[in-house]
């Protein structure tokens, strides 16, 4: 009857023996570090931008946290000629040539963009009616010709036909990114959903089957999804881009988009880009019942005002989207509605 605890004590010590003989694993911490690009901008009080200034001259916080500031320096863009070029950083392969669908990639260290402005123009064609389309390829055009500066680099991107393309890496050169815009066909992607997503209008097609607003939380996710894609293309520059998003609004449908919305932004900012949208649909004015091109609703609801209310939330909801777009990553937005 004794013999049994003693060999419960012998099989206890044997297995302590053993696991205290095997070799240890040594304990690593793997630790990862961001660097985020931040533009500042100080002028004294006649307008003129303050070049002396250091990295003591500014406080960095984080939640209230100070941060360190790594690495300071000062670029001058200078909008009355264009700065001299900036040869790479040697490597021992040559960096990827310019191809009509990638960004020509950069390696850390790699200056060749210093003193300039990085913008792409970006054109959501998948969304857009063909006057929206025509509006916003003419307004492009037009700031090609007029307002790009010397320190200015563009780049042109296009969403269509469920596919990202670079139709131009960034250049200053006026000729190629007029020609880059020239190939954009309006009116080319099919399966249009409607500028402003509205699903609160009535389906007059058949009893049975879906209309195209059953589908409006896909259709978001997608534009959403592509929008990070061009994100993505621009991440190995090192400087901060500013991407130009030509759309007819988008909208939101209610929560299902929130965790694309949230992965879109978080992706924006670790590429440093900021979204600058505009709407392409322009300065607005809509009849309250809707006009010659949707039905009418056919309920109480054109009578007691719902309907006209429904219309105007609909347009509304689909440019506060391109606005938080905006505020989420440093960019501004410009959309108009009366």
């Amino acid at each position: 009857m004794n013999s049994l605890p003693k060999m419960i004590v012998l099989l206890l010590i044997c297995v302590l023996t053993a696991s205290a003989q095997q070799p240890q694993k040594p304990f690593t911490i793997s630790v990862n570090t961001q660097l985020v690009v931040e533009t500042v901008v100080v002028k004294d009080k006649d307008g003129k931008a303050i070049e002396d200034l250091t990295a003591k001259d500014f406080a960095v916080t984080e939640d209230g946290v100070p941060q360190t500031i790594s690495i300071f320096e000062f670029q001058k863009l200078d909008d009355a000629a264009p700065p001299p070029p900036v040869p790479a950083a040697p490597a021992a392969s040559p960096p990827a040539a310019p191809s009509e669908k990638q960004i020509t990639t950069e390696r850390p260290g790699d200056i060749r963009y210093r003193d300039r402005r990085l913008i792409a123009l970006y054109f959501d064609m998948s969304a857009m009616p063909e006057a929206d389309q025509l509006r916003a390829l003419t307004a492009a055009q037009k700031f090609i010709t007029t307002q790009m500066k010397p320190a200015d680099l563009m780049a042109v991107i296009e969403y269509a036909s469920g596919a990202v393309k670079v139709l131009q890496d960034f250049t200053d050169d006026r000729v190629k990114l007029q020609t880059a815009i020239d190939t954009l066909i309006i009116g080319e992607d099919q399966g249009l959903t409607g500028s402003d997503n509205d699903a609160s209008t009535a389906d007059t097609g058949s009893a049975f089957g879906q209309d195209d607003a059953e589908f409006n939380l896909f259709n978001t996710d997608r534009q959403l999804s592509a929008l990070q894609t061009a994100v993505n293309m621009m991440r190995s520059l090192n400087e901060q881009k500013s991407l130009v998003y030509f759309a007819s609004g988008l909208r939101l449908n209610g929560i299902g988009n929130q965790a694309q919305l949230h992965a879109t932004v978080n992706a924006a900012i670790r590429a440093n880009v900021a979204f600058y949208p505009i709407d392409a649909r322009g300065l607005v004015a809509r009849a309250p019942l809707g006009d010659a091109t949707q039905s009418s609703p056919g309920t109480m609801a054109m009578f007691t005002g719902a309907a006209a209310r429904a219309g105007a939330d609909n347009f509304q909801r689909s440019q506060d989207t391109l606005y938080a777009l905006a505020s989420d990553t440093g960019g501004q937005g410009h959309a108009r509605h009366q």
